[in-house]
C-alpha cells in the first residue's frame, strides 16, 4: 500500500511500443544509468510500513464488525420478507375464492330456484375447482326460508336432483338455511346435504353479517359437519350472499327482503393453508393464525417444523381483516439449513483480513527497497516518454486536421445535394407554369387580334381556355403550399366515413366502371379536426393514382379505422405518440418497387410519362398530413399493390353535421357611402380589386405599401373596411399595419389577401375578432361576398 502504487502504472501507460523494463541492463544503457545521481529517499517513507500494518489491522477489525453486522440485518430482512410473503399470500387466497364464490352466487342469482344439481355441478367443473383451488374443501348453495317451508322444500330438493334431501337438526328458529348443493361430491361434502346452518350461532352470525353488508363474511372458527372422520381439523366457512335481481340493494331492509340464499366455501384450515403458503418463506418463518385473540381455542393453523431449522430471536404479530373477521398471526424466526451460518464469513474476513495486512506489511518494507532502483528508471524514462508524447502529439495534429477536412467536404456534399434538389424542384415549377403560361398568353393574345378584326364571337373560347389554364396554376401553386405546409386550412371536427360515403359515387365515376371501389369504415370511429376539402381532394387523389396503377382494372378498398400509436411507433414513424384516425387507400395494381416508394413524395417525382401528372400529388397529399399534425406512409409490393395510409389526430368532441352546400347569389352592391382601403404592392392586383369594388358602388383608396395605408387610417376619412396584403414592401407587412391602426380605430375590420398562411397573419393558428384571410387567387364574387359579409357585420 506504499506510496508509489498510482505512480508506476501513470508511467508505464507513456512508454514507447516494445519497450520493456529489463531494457536498462542493455550495455549502451548503462552508462546513462550510472550517470544519474539517485533522489534522496523521502523522511516520510520510512513510515510507511509501520502505518500500512497500522491501517490494515483497523480495516480488518472495522470489516468483521461490519460482516457481523450485515448478517444481522440479512437475517432480518430474510425473515421480514418471508412474512410478508405470507400475509400477501393468505389475503390473495382468500380474494381469489371470494371472486369464486361470486361467480357461483351470479348463477343463482340470474336463474333463482330454478338451478338444478347437474347445472351448479357442470358449473363446477368448468371451474376446475379442485385442480386450481387447492385447499378448498367444497363449495355448495344454502338457500334461506321460513321455518314453516321445511318440507315443501325437501320435496322441491328432489325435484332439483338432490336424492333423499331432509333439514337437520330440529331448530326453533323462525328461519332455516339448509344445505342445498356441496361440491365435489365426496362422502365429506354429502355430509353437510341438509344441514341447516342458521341452527349454529356461529354459522348464523355469517349468514346474517353477509346478508346485511352484500359482502362476504367468514365464519369463526368451527368444525365442519364434513369432518366425518377422526383426522379432523379446524376450520371455517365463507358465505357470499345472493339477492334476487343480482345486484346489491342499497338498504338493509331491502337487502333482507330480497335476500336467497347464499354460495359457501368450506375450509379446512390446515389443508388450505399447507397448499398455499410458499415452502421456502415456511423454513425463514413459521407462523401461528388465530380467530382473533391467540389461544389453543382459536388456533386455526400453526407450521410444521422444517427437518433440521432451529428457532431464531426474531418474532413478529400482525392481522389480517378477512370476510369480517380479524385473524391475528404470530411469526418466529427460523434459521434455515439452507443458508449459511455467517461466522464463517465473519471467520473468513478476519482472518484473510489479518493474512492481507501481513502481506501488505511485507510488501511495504520491500517496496522501500525498490524505491531508489525505480526513481532512477523514471528519470532515465523522462526524456524518452517526453520524446513519444510529442510524437503523439503531432498524429493527433494531423487526424484532427484530416478529420475537419472531412467535415468540410461533407458540408460541400451536403449542399450541392442540397441544390440539386432545390433545382430538381424549381425545374419541374417552371416546365409546369410555363406551359400553364402559354395557354394563358396565347388566349389573350388571340382574344386582342379577335377583338381587332370584330370578330367577338369566339372570344368567349379564348376566355374560356385562359380562366381554365389560371385556375389550373392556382392549383399547383395550392400543391406546392401543401407541400410546404403553408397553404391556409379551414378545419372543422368532420367524420371520415360520412365524407367517404359522401364522396363514393364521385369515385366511382372517376375510376370507371373496370375498378371495383369498396368502403370499409369502423362503426366507432373517432373524429378528426381537418380540413374536409383538403381531405377530400387527397383522397380523389389516392384513388386516381390506384386508377392509374390497374390499367386492367381491380379493386380499391377504403378503409377507416382507430389507430394508437405508442412512443415505439411514433418515433419510427416520426410523429407524436397518441391517438389517431386513420385513412387507408389499398389497390391491386402492379405496386411500386422500395427505391420509388422512397421518392413517392418529392414534388415533381413521377412515374408517369410527360404530360401525364405534374408529379405533386402525393407530395400534396404529404404537407397537409404534415400541416395537420398527422402522417402519411405507403407500403407497397411490386406485383401485389399499394396501400397509402394517412394518420390524423382524433378530435375530442362530437363531429360538425354537414350543412346545406351554399347557393350562388348575385354580388351584393354597396350601401351609400361604404369605403374600401386596398393596400398592396402589387399595381395589378390593387386594380383589379378596386375595379371590382367601383362596380359594386364602393368608394375605393388605395396605397402601395404600409407607410402609405396607415397615414390613411391614421387620417379622419371613412373606412369602413381595410383590405390589404401581408407582405408588404418599406419595412412594414399588413398584420403590423392593421395592428397600429386599431390603436385609432378599435373597431376597424380588416380582411387580408394572401398568397398563403403567412405567420405573420395567423401567428398562433386564429386571428382576433373582425379580421379573416382570403387566399390568392380568389373568384371575384367570392371577394365581393366577403368584402359584403364583413362591412355587414
Amino acid at each position: 500500500m506504499g506510496w508509489h502504487a498510482t505512480a508506476r502504472p501513470a508511467r508505464r501507460a507513456a512508454y514507447p511500443a516494445g519497450f520493456h523494463l529489463h531494457e536498462r541492463h542493455r550495455p549502451q544503457d548503462r552508462a546513462e544509468t550510472t550517470a544519474i545521481p539517485t533522489p534522496p529517499t523521502p523522511r516520510a517513507a520510512r513510515w510507511v510500513p509501520r502505518a500500512t500494518l497500522a491501517v490494515g489491522l483497523l480495516a480488518t477489525g472495522v470489516s468483521t464488525a461490519l460482516t457481523w453486522r450485515a448478517a444481522e440485518m440479512r437475517d432480518r430482512l430474510t425473515f421480514l420478507h418471508a412474512t410478508e410473503i405470507e400475509l400477501r399470500t393468505v389475503e390473495d387466497q382468500f380474494r381469489t375464492y371470494a371472486a369464486l364464490l361470486r361467480g357461483g352466487a351470479g348463477l343463482f342469482a340470474a336463474n333463482g330456484d330454478s338451478v338444478t344439481l347437474a347445472e351448479f355441478r357442470a358449473y363446477v367443473g368448468r371451474i376446475e375447482f379442485q385442480s386450481l383451488y387447492p385447499g378448498f374443501l367444497g363449495i355448495g348453495f344454502t338457500p334461506t326460508m321460513p321455518a314453516s317451508e321445511r318440507e315443501r322444500f325437501a320435496a322441491r330438493a328432489e325435484a332439483l336432483g338432490v336424492a333423499g334431501f331432509h333439514v337437520r337438526p330440529p331448530t326453533d328458529n323462525p328461519m332455516i338455511s339448509p344445505v342445498l348443493f356441496a361440491e365435489p361430491p365426496n362422502p365429506r361434502n354429502q355430509a353437510a346435504i341438509g344441514y341447516d346452518v342458521m341452527s349454529d350461532p356461529v354459522r348464523r352470525d355469517m349468514v346474517e353479517r353477509a346478508r346485511d353488508t352484500g359482502l362476504p363474511a367468514a365464519s369463526a372458527r368451527i368444525q365442519l359437519v364434513q369432518e366425518i372422520d377422526a383426522n379432523k381439523q379446524a376450520g371455517f366457512l365463507v358465505a357470499m350472499p345472493v339477492y334476487a335481481g343480482g345486484a346489491v340493494p342499497a338498504g338493509v331492509g331491502e337487502r333482507r327482503r330480497r335476500f336467497l340464499g347464499f354460495v359457501f366455501g368450506a375450509f379446512r384450515a390446515n389443508d388450505l393453508f399447507n397448499s398455499i403458503v410458499a415452502a421456502r418463506a415456511e423454513e425463514d418463518a413459521a407462523f401461528a393464525i388465530y380467530d382473533g385473540a391467540p389461544s389453543e381455542a382459536t388456533l386455526l393453523h400453526r407450521s410444521a417444523r422444517a427437518t433440521g431449522a432451529v428457532a431464531g430471536r426474531l418474532t413478529r404479530e400482525a392481522t389480517l381483516d378477512l370476510g369480517g373477521r380479524t385473524w391475528t398471526v404470530l411469526f418466529e424466526q427460523r434459521l434455515s439449513p439452507r443458508r449459511a451460518s455467517a461466522l464463517s464469513e465473519v471467520w473468513l474476513v478476519g482472518v484473510g483480513g489479518l493474512l492481507a495486512t501481513a502481506l501488505l506489511g511485507f510488501a511495504a518494507f520491500r517496496q522501500r527497497r525498490t524505491q531508489d532502483e525505480i526513481r532512477r528508471l523514471n528519470a532515465s524514462l523522462e526524456a524518452r516518454v517526453e520524446e513519444r508524447t510529442r510524437d503523439l502529439r503531432e498524429a493527433a495534429d494531423r487526424l484532427r486536421q484530416a478529420g475537419e477536412e472531412r467535415a468540410r467536404m461533407e458540408e460541400v456534399l451536403r449542399q450541392s445535394q442540397k441544390m440539386e434538389a432545390v433545382g430538381q424542384l424549381t425545374g419541374g415549377l417552371a416546365h409546369d407554369f410555363n406551359n400553364l403560361l402559354a395557354g394563358i398568353s396565347g388566349a389573350l393574345e388571340l382574344i386582342e387580334t379577335r377583338i381587332g378584326q370584330g370578330r367577338s364571337k369566339d372570344v368567349a373560347k379564348y376566355i374560356a381556355a385562359a380562366q381554365g389554364a389560371s385556375k389550373r396554376a392556382a392549383a399547383l401553386t395550392h400543391r406546392l403550399l401543401a407541400f410546404s405546409r403553408r397553404q391556409t386550412l379551414a378545419p372543422k371536427a368532420i367524420d371520415a366515413n360520412r365524407l367517404v360515403d359522401g364522396m363514393l359515387d364521385l369515385i366511382q365515376r372517376t375510376v370507371g366502371p373496370g375498378i371495383d371501389v369498396r368502403h370499409k369504415g369502423a362503426d366507432d370511429l373517432w373524429p378528426a379536426l381537418v380540413d374536409p376539402s383538403q381531405l377530400e381532394n387527397a383522397l380523389l387523389n389516392l384513388c386516381i393514382n390506384a386508377r392509374d396503377a390497374m390499367p386492367d382494372g381491380g379493386r380499391i378498398v377504403i378503409e377507416t379505422y382507430n389507430r394508437w400509436i405508442d412512443g415505439r411507433q411514433a418515433e419510427a414513424l416520426d410523429m407524436p405518440e397518441g391517438q389517431y384516425l386513420s385513412l387507408c387507400v389499398s389497390d391491386t395494381g402492379t405496386g411500386m418497387p422500395p427505391e420509388v416508394v422512397a421518392r413517392a413524395f418529392d414534388p415533381f417525382f413521377t412515374t408517369k410519362p410527360i404530360g401525364a401528372g405534374t408529379g405533386l400529388g402525393l407530395s400534396m397529399i404529404y404537407g397537409f398530413a404534415k400541416q395537420s399534425g398527422g402522417q402519411v406512409r405507403i407500403t407497397s409490393e411490386v406485383g401485389a399493390g399499394t396501400a397509402v395510409c394517412l394518420s390524423l389526430p382524433r378530435h375530442r368532441g362530437e363531429a360538425d353535421a354537414d350543412g346545406p352546400a351554399p347557393e350562388r347569389r348575385p354580388m351584393a352592391c354597396a350601401d351609400a357611402g361604404e369605403t374600401v382601403l386596398v393596400v398592396d404592392d402589387e399595381p395589378t392586383v390593387r386594380m383589379l380589386v378596386t375595379d371590382v369594388l367601383s362596380d359594386l358602388g364602393y368608394t375605393a383608396v388605395e396605397a402601395a405599401d404600409g407607410a402609405g395605408g396607415l397615414r390613411v387610417l391614421q387620417s379622419d376619412a371613412r373606412i369602413d373596411l381595410l383590405v390589404t396584403d401581408v407582405g408588404l414592401p418599406g419595412g412594414m407587412n399588413g398584420r403590423q399595419m392593421a395592428d397600429a391602426a386599431r390603436v385609432g380605430r378599435p373597431d376597424l375590420k380588416v380582411l387580408f389577401i394572401t398568397g398563403f398562411a403567412e405567420a405573420a397573419v395567423l401567428g398562433d393558428g386564429r386571428l382576433d375578432a373582425g379580421m379573416a384571410v382570403l387566399t390568392k387567387p380568389f373568384a371575384v364574387d367570392a371577394l365581393a361576398a366577403r368584402i359584403r359579409e364583413m362591412i355587414a357585420t
